[in-house]
């Protein structure tokens, strides 16, 4: 699901192919914020989550964090590329 979420939201970026079209930085940030707020929200869930168990919200915190960066790296701005780099060291697998 958080891979067709991530589809439509590019899909609105960039305007859904075609010609080059001009991504919307405020859209851009908009689409940051939330998976900013998946992010936290995941990281929430895994406080809860077994130590050594697997834990759902581990991948799900991962693929939000992929999707932000994406979406990122759509737009050339020094703070979306500032929380791409951040919400990466969020991802267990990452750190």
């Amino acid at each position: 699901m958080t891979y067709l979420r991530t589809g439509v939201v590019l899909a609105l970026l960039t305007g859904c192919g075609g010609a080059a079209a001009e991504v919307d930085v405020d859209e851009a940030f908009r689409a940051i914020q939330v998976h900013e707020a998946t992010i936290a929200h995941r990281s929430a869930q895994i406080e809860a989550c077994e130590p050594g168990a697997p834990c759902r919200a581990e991948q799900e915190l991962c693929d939000a964090v992929e999707a932000l960066c994406t979406v990122s790296q759509t737009i050339d701005d020094a703070d979306a590329t500032t929380r791409c780099q951040t919400a990466r060291r969020r991802c267990p697998g990452d750190a």
